[in-house]
């Protein structure tokens, strides 16, 4: 039978929590009313000075401007009712009080003239207080006026000089003042106070308002409350009491003896946290008495733990000395050669593992080899049996020995274990699997001992072979990973880097780092060879050839990648197409040159007779047309006919130190017109080249007046430097110009092409040029100028004495 509670833990905090509610309920109504009383206050203070404010501006208004006009135009009269202050004030005021809002506004004094504006009792005795103390200008405070409390505030009236003449002397006073109100009001001394405005506002309705407005209020947190009380009662009975009953419920279900039953039914009569508390400390109890019985049972499992342990233990030691055999199996399978070194070094590691006294080895193969630890011992009696040990597959206890065989990986037998003991007691002790996983694992490790070695003379042969391709290769995965190099492409790694890097790696200086890998993939999909040629930035051409290639399954997933540098090759080919087209061009221009010279001739020969006998000005100029486009067709057909004219073979030796000197002298003044500059390196020492001094002139000037027409108008630079380098000398001729592009490069040495504006050049400068120089044995190229950003022409010709043409470094 379950007793009620007197208190619940619900009850306890609901109570605690209205207490708490109606505490702060009345301290903020408190506060309120307060903050309420002070806003009154302040609303009727400011009216209140509104007022006075109001009566000041028309005291003003009164006494600066409506008083001196009505003495302008009536001088000897005396409007009462728009000549006196107070009289206007007064009037105009009035109507504040009778709106009905609780608003008294007078202007009174002592001995007033008018009865009616007599101070009354309240009224005197302001007065009074402004006369004690004349420094007060302004009294504010609460008084009850009829039994109804107001808010008064009141200022003394003091007489001023524009006063006296109403309310000083009655003989100097206005006659309309003395008819109508006789003898009252006169006599005032100036400066003395004889009345005071007075305002006062009833706050009865506004203080009814704020006590209807925290009724409301309260009303409204009441009933704020009431819903906070159910909300709060209903959370606190779901997350704590349910809870806390929930907990109480489990210590019940764990209950089954009589007297914990007992000490349930007691705590039940406390409230929900009691008696957890209580149901807790019983509890704590009752496991400190559960935690006795459980050390007894603790120790005797203690003790049968310890002997189990000391029995694991000492598997777990065997089981350790078998897995180190094993791993030493495998490092000596590693540093083995031979099968012969494998075997001299694992059967002793074999045999102290076991604690055998001897082991031996039999070869079943073709070697029919035999070892036996300790080394010099006779090779025991092979067992009659050892072919059915061999194909049994299994350990064999013979007396004191256990046979074991030895099996490759694909079950074939490779030799025969044999361990012998000092009795047949020591021998059955050992555990035949283990000794069975050895012979497998000795199996293995043999076989993979004649594949690893196999292994390595194939990747021998195969390295030896790489290594012999003079072209760089690389081979790489799918994800476009560099698996190895070969040493040529170890070198060109280092000469594109500048000596960075000799990895190997060459794909980022052929392919964009978000280009690299699609051709790579594109070739590994496809399953067929990738072609492409790429020129770097050094004028460097390679052919590169992306090969897959298919693993042991048929799928491609490795590629080849085969460098050959073609920048040589290509450079000779372009020499060969060009002297082959000067050559066909030459022939034709020179045919084409010589039957067009003759006509030329003639029309300059009549020219000149006509000009001997015609008078006429306007003849004489068209015939100076005449001959001077005549003889510009001349100059271009002797172009022609000195690129067509065979060659010399040899016309001299010249210094080119000398020759570059006097031209700079030439050109230099050409330069320095346009603003610009010509620069010169030269070795002090003479170098001696195999061409004439007209021809090395020649070639020079028109490389120079090329650059004098590409170089800007102001901050121009043409650099000519000279330098003579494997039997070779080079010249170079560059400038800051737009240089040449790769386009143009390819035709700059054609007849008749140039880069100039249409009639500025006949396109046969360079090109005669080119003709000088190749017939001499030498070189010319163009590309632009790493310094100056121009263009750059080299030119390489070969130094007295060298007979044959030396290739161009």
């Amino acid at each position: 039978m379950h007793l009620p509670k007197p208190h619940t833990l619900q009850t306890k905090f609901i109570s605690g929590l209205i207490f708490a509610t109606l505490l702060l309920g009345v301290v903020f109504s408190l506060g309120f009313y307060i903050h309420m009383r002070n806003v009154l206050e302040e609303e009727v203070r400011d009216k209140a000075r509104l007022i006075f404010t109001h009566v000041d501006s028309i005291q003003h208004y009164v006494r600066d401007i409506l008083r001196p006009v009505m003495y302008a135009s009536l001088p000897d009269s005396f409007v009462l009712q728009a000549m006196s202050s107070s009289y206007i004030s007064r009037k105009i005021m009035a109507p504040v009080n009778v709106s009905g809002d609780g608003t008294i506004y007078r202007r009174v004094a002592i001995d007033a003239r008018n009865p009616d504006y007599e101070a009354n009792e309240v009224e005197q005795n302001l007065i009074n207080f402004f006369r004690k103390d004349e420094k007060i200008t302004l009294w504010q405070g609460y008084q009850l006026l009829g039994g109804e409390k107001y808010y008064v505030m009141s200022r003394p009236v003091r007489f001023d000089g524009e006063c006296m003449y109403c309310h000083g002397d009655p003989l100097n006073a206005p006659k309309t003042l003395i008819d109508r109100y006789g003898n009252r009001g006169f006599g005032k001394q100036l400066g003395t106070i004889a009345g005071a405005d007075f305002v006062a506002i009833s706050v009865n309705s506004s203080v009814g308002r704020i006590e209807q407005t925290i009724l409301t209020y309260f009303a409204s947190f009441g009933f704020g409350a009431l819903l906070f009380f159910f909300a709060t009662n209903v959370l606190f009975r779901v997350l704590v009491v349910n809870n806390l009953k929930r907990l109480q419920n489990a210590f019940r279900k764990n209950v089954s003896e009589e007297a914990e039953v007992a000490l349930l039914q007691g705590i039940d009569q406390e409230d929900e946290v009691e008696g957890l508390v209580e149901s807790i400390e019983q509890m704590n109890q009752h496991l400190f008495d559960a935690k006795v019985q459980l050390q007894n049972y603790a120790e005797n499992l203690r003790k049968m733990v310890a002997d189990r342990t000391r029995a694991l233990s000492r598997e777990v030691e065997a089981r350790q000395k078998d897995v180190q055999l094993f791993v030493q199996i495998l490092e000596n399978m590693i540093s083995s050669r031979t099968r012969g070194e494998l075997w001299r070094s694992t059967l002793p590691q074999i045999c102290r593992r076991f604690q055998a006294k001897r082991i031996i080895y039999i070869c079943t193969m073709g070697s029919q080899d035999s070892f036996v630890w300790p080394e010099g011992d006779v090779l025991p009696q092979i067992p009659a049996n050892m072919v059915e040990i061999l194909t049994g597959s299994s350990c064999i206890l013979q007396g004191a020995s256990i046979f074991v065989p030895v099996e490759s990986s694909s079950g074939n037998a490779e030799g025969l274990l044999g361990l012998y003991w000092a009795s047949e007691s020591e021998a059955a002790q050992h555990d035949r699997n283990v000794l069975m996983a050895i012979g497998r694992q000795l199996g293995s490790s043999a076989d993979n001992l004649t594949a690893i070695d196999s292994l390595l003379r194939q990747m021998n042969v195969l390295q030896t072979i790489v290594e012999g391709i003079s072209d760089p290769l690389v081979l790489l995965d799918a994800g476009c990973t560099i698996l190895t190099v070969n040493d040529a492409a170890r070198q060109l790694s280092l000469e594109l880097s500048h000596g960075q890097r000799n990895d190997g790696n060459i794909l980022p200086y052929f392919f964009a780092e978000r280009d690299r890998c699609p051709p790579l993939k594109t070739a590994i999909s496809a399953a067929q060879p990738h072609l492409r040629e790429v020129t770097l930035a050094e004028q460097r051409s390679f052919s590169l050839c992306l090969y897959p290639v298919s693993g042991q399954d048929g799928t491609v997933d490795r590629i080849v990648l085969y460098a050959r540098e073609t920048t040589v090759e290509k450079r000779m080919q372009a020499q060969v197409w060009q002297a082959e087209k000067m050559a066909t061009v030459g022939k034709l221009t020179a045919g084409l040159a010589h039957e067009i010279n003759n006509p030329l001739g003639v029309i300059l020969c009549y020219t000149g007779l006509l000009r001997q006998a015609i008078t006429d000005e306007q003849q004489a100029a068209d015939l100076g047309v005449i001959e001077r486009h005549t003889r510009q067709a001349q100059r271009v057909l002797q172009d022609l006919l000195n690129f067509a004219r065979p060659k010399a073979a040899d016309s001299g030796c010249s210094d080119a130190c000398g020759v570059l000197l006097s031209i700079k002298k030439v050109f230099s003044i050409q330069a320095g017109k346009k603003g610009g500059k010509l620069e010169l390196d030269i070795p002090l020492s003479p170098v001696v080249v195999r061409i004439g001094v007209g021809e090395l002139e020649q070639v020079v000037s028109n490389l120079i007046i090329n650059a004098l027409d590409a170089i800007p108008d102001s901050d121009g630079i043409i650099r000519l430097t000279l330098a003579a380098a494997a039997a070779m000398a080079i010249i170079t001729v560059e400038d800051n110009g737009p240089g040449i592009d790769q386009e143009a490069a390819l035709h700059i040495f054609d007849p008749f092409y140039s880069t100039k504006d249409i009639g500025a050049g006949t396109g046969l400068g360079l090109t005669v040029v080119y003709g000088l120089v190749t017939d001499l044995g030498g070189t010319i190229d163009v590309s632009r100028s790493n310094d100056l950003h121009g263009a750059c022409f080299t030119l390489y010709l070969p130094l007295d004495g060298q007979s044959e043409r030396q290739d161009i470094p």
